[in-house]
C-alpha cells in the first residue's frame, strides 16, 4: 500500500505502526517522493505500484517481528522543503496508523496524521463524534492517566493501532487546554518487545494513572509539577485464553516534558510478598492517589490495584477487591510500596471477576472507592457497571462502605477514571469514562473509530450520594446555537438538527413525560419520566429489553446530549450512557410529551 502523499513542513520525523504480511519474507516501510497533485499509488492494496519512485529512505522490520513501531527521520530543512510532498510505500505490510512527530511545540502543534486520511472514497465521518473524543481510526478503550500538568489536561487511553477490535495495547495520547479540544500527541507507551515478536501472545501496556510532582517526586498542583509519573501494569496472556502463563505487574515510568518518558520500573508483581497467596491473575490497572493533611500536604500515597481475593479463608469463593498499597512517606517516586490489605471487598455482585479500573478518593469530605463490575450484569439487565462506595478510610487506608451505587446507570460507561485538579484556590474531582459497544451497535468501516470517551464530569457527594454533572466546559464550549426554547405544548413540530449533536434540556417537569431521544427506521430511545424515576428504554435494538432506570424520583429538569448516536442523559445528579446505531448527516429532536423544551446545537 501507499499512502496519500504529505508535505511535513515543520517535523522532523515519520512514525509508523504496520504488521507484516507474510512472515517468510523481509518487510519495510519506505519514504518516497510524491505529486503533491495526486496520491501517490494504491492505498488500499497491500503491494507497492509498479512504477514507485526510488526510497528516500527506508526503516526494515527488524528480524522475527510480524509487528513494528518504525520511526523514519525526515530529510533536513532546505529551501524547497516548503513544497516538498512524501508519501509512505509498504512492502509486505499494511500500516495501521502513521504520523509525523518530532517537533520541539509538540503539545501545541499535535501530530499530524499521515494515515489513515479521509480520501474521496472514505471520508472517515462514519461514527466519529463531534463533541466527544476520540482517536483518529482504530479501537480504544479506558482512559488512563488523567491529570493536570503544566497548563494542560492529559488524556492517555488503551488503544490499538491496528484494527478495529481489542488486541495489544498500547498508550494513546492528547492533551487540551480547556477539556473540550483535544490534540493528539505520539503514542506513549508501546507493548513489550515479545508481543510483537510473537503472534500467540497478547497483552501490552495495560491501564493505569498519572500524577504530577515537584522536584523530590512529591505530588503537588500541575501548574508547580516538575515531571509526570506514570503508573500502570504491563501484561502478558496467550491468546489461547491459557491463564496458566498470564502475569500482570506494575510499574512506573517518569516524563519531565509531559510527552516522553524514560526508563519503566516494576514497583509492584503481584508475586511480592503478603500478596502471593492471595491475589488472582486479574491484578491491573493501577491507580494513583496522594492522601492530603488539612493542609493540604501530601500524608502518603496508595496504590489502587484490581483483583480478586478470598473473603473468608483460602478456600472461599473469591470476591472482586481491590488491592491497596501505600508509601510510608510523601514521594510517590521510591520504591516504600507496601501492601495493606483489601482496600475494598464486593461480594454482593455475583460473577464478579473483579473491580477493573479501580479509583481511591476523598470527595467532599467523603472516603470514596469506585470500580469496574468485571463481567457482571445487574437484575435489570446492565453490563459490567462501575460501581462506587463512599464510607471512611480506616488506619491503614482501608474503606468501610456506608453507601453504594453505581457511577452511571446506562450500558455505555465502562473502566471510568477521576482525577483531582488543583489550581490556585480551587479543586475539583473530574471524572471521564470509557464509552463501549457490549452489544454491537456501531458497524465496522476499513478506517473507522471503535470507542470514545465520554464528555468530562465533576463529582460531588451530597447526602450518602455521588452526584455527577458536566463539568462548566462543557456548557461554556460546546453548546452552540439556540434551536428552540419554549413551552412543548406550544411547539410546533419536530426540530431539525443539521450534524446530528444536539442537547435538550427539559425544565418544569411535573408528572408523566416521554421523549423520543433517538428514531430510525423500527428503532427508537425512549426517555420517560414519572414521579418515581427516570427511565430509558429502546424498540428494535441490541439494548431491548434491558431497564435503564436512573433510580431518580421527581425530576423536574433532564438534559440530554446526543452526539452521532452516543447519548449521556443527566437528572437529578444521575447519569446514563447509552449507544444508538445512527449514521444520518442530520438529525431531529422529537418535541416531549410536556414540560418547557430549549434545544442548542452541539459542536467545538
Amino acid at each position: 500500500m501507499t499512502t496519500p502523499s504529505f508535505n511535513p513542513q515543520g517535523y522532523g520525523d515519520v512514525e509508523v505502526y504496520a504488521e507484516r504480511i507474510d512472515d517468510d519474507a523481509p518487510a519495510s516501510i519506505a519514504l518516497i517522493a510524491a505529486d503533491d497533485t495526486a496520491d501517490a499509488g494504491n492505498t488500499t492494496g497491500a503491494s507497492e505500484p509498479i512504477d514507485a519512485p526510488a526510497p528516500i529512505a527506508t526503516a526494515d522490520f527488524p528480524e522475527g517481528q510480524w509487528r513494528a513501531h518504525l520511526t523514519i527521520p525526515l530529510p533536513a530543512a532546505s529551501g524547497q522543503q516548503d513544497a516538498a510532498c512524501y508519501a509512505l510505500l509498504a512492502h509486505n505490510a499494511r500500516i495501521g496508523v502513521a504520523y509525523l512527530s518530532g517537533r520541539d511545540d509538540i503539545l501545541d502543534a499535535g501530530v499530524r496524521w499521515v494515515w489513515p486520511v479521509p480520501t474521496a472514497d472514505d471520508p472517515m465521518t462514519s461514527g466519529r463524534a463531534s463533541v466527544h473524543f476520540q482517536p483518529v481510526a482504530r479501537w480504544m478503550n479506558d482512559p488512563n492517566g488523567l491529570c493536570y500538568f503544566q497548563g494542560r489536561y492529559h488524556a492517555f487511553y488503551q488503544y490499538n493501532p491496528f484494527g478495529w477490535q481489542w488486541d495489544q495495547m498500547h498508550w494513546g495520547h492528547a492533551v487540551s487546554r480547556d477539556l473540550m479540544h483535544w490534540t493528539d500527541l505520539p503514542i506513549a507507551f508501546d507493548p513489550q518487545p515479545r508481543l510483537y515478536q510473537d503472534r500467540q501472545v497478547t497483552g501490552g501496556a495495560f491501564s493505569g494513572s498519572a500524577i504530577p510532582v515537584d522536584e523530590q517526586g512529591v505530588p503537588c498542583p500541575g501548574d508547580e509539577a516538575s515531571a509526570l509519573v506514570a503508573f500502570f501494569t504491563r501484561d502478558i496472556t496467550r491468546k489461547d485464553g491459557t491463564e496458566s502463563v498470564r502475569d500482570e505487574w506494575q510499574v512506573r515510568a517518569i516524563s519531565h516534558d509531559g510527552v516522553t518518558f524514560g526508563p519503566e520500573r516494576c514497583i509492584v508483581s503481584r508475586h511480592d510478598g503478603d500478596s502471593v497467596d492471595g491475589f488472582s491473575i486479574n491484578f491491573r490497572d493501577s491507580k494513583v492517589e496522594a492522601v492530603l493533611d488539612a493542609d493540604d500536604a501530601v500524608r502518603y500515597n496508595t496504590l489502587a490495584v484490581a483483583t480478586n481475593l478470598p473473603v473468608d479463608g483460602p478456600t472461599a469463593p473469591p470476591a472482586a477487591a481491590i488491592a491497596l498499597f501505600r508509601t510510608d512517606g510523601p514521594c510517590v517516586t521510591g520504591d516504600d510500596w507496601r501492601y495493606c490489605g483489601p482496600g475494598l471487598l464486593d461480594s454482593s455482585h455475583p460473577g464478579t471477576a473483579s473491580l477493573e479500573c479501580p479509583d481511591y478518593f476523598t470527595l467532599d469530605g467523603v472516603d470514596v472507592a469506585c470500580g469496574s463490575l468485571m463481567f457482571y450484569t445487574d437484575p435489570q439487565g446492565r453490563y459490567e457497571p462501575v460501581g462506587w462506595y463512599a464510607g471512611r478510610f480506616d488506619d491503614h487506608g482501608l474503606v468501610h462502605p456506608e453507601h453504594k451505587g453505581y457511577c452511571d446507570y446506562g450500558s455505555a460507561w465502562y473502566a471510568s477514571q477521576t482525577f483531582l485538579e488543583r489550581k490556585a484556590g480551587s479543586e475539583r474531582r473530574i471524572q471521564i469514562g470509557w464509552i463501549p459497544d457490549w452489544h454491537g451497535i456501531r458497524t465496522e468501516t476499513p478506517n473507522g473509530v471503535n470507542g470514545a470517551l465520554t464528555l468530562p464530569r465533576e463529582l460531588h457527594m451530597r447526602d450518602g450520594r455521588l452526584v455527577v454533572a458536566p463539568v462548566k466546559e462543557v456548557y461554556d464550549l460546546a453548546l452552540g446555537d439556540t434551536l428552540a426554547d419554549g413551552e412543548c405544548s406550544e411547539e410546533p413540530g419536530d426540530i431539525t438538527v443539521a450534524g446530528n449533536a444536539w442537547y435538550a434540556k427539559l425544565t418544569d417537569l411535573e408528572g408523566n413525560v416521554r421523549m423520543t431521544i433517538a428514531r430510525e427506521g423500527d428503532r427508537a430511545m425512549i426517555l420517560t419520566r414519572t414521579d418515581r424515576t427516570v427511565r430509558i428504554s429502546t424498540h428494535g435494538a441490541p439494548t431491548d429489553g434491558i431497564d435503564f432506570d436512573l433510580d431518580v424520583p421527581d425530576a423536574h429538569t433532564i438534559e440530554v446530549f446526543y452526539d452521532h448516536g452516543i447519548v449521556e442523559v443527566f437528572a437529578n445528579g444521575n447519569a446514563a450512557t447509552l449507544l444508538f446505531g445512527d449514521d444520518r448527516a442530520d438529525g431531529e429532536v422529537v418535541v416531549p410529551s410536556g414540560g418547557h423544551l430549549t434545544v442548542r446545537e452541539l459542536r467545538l
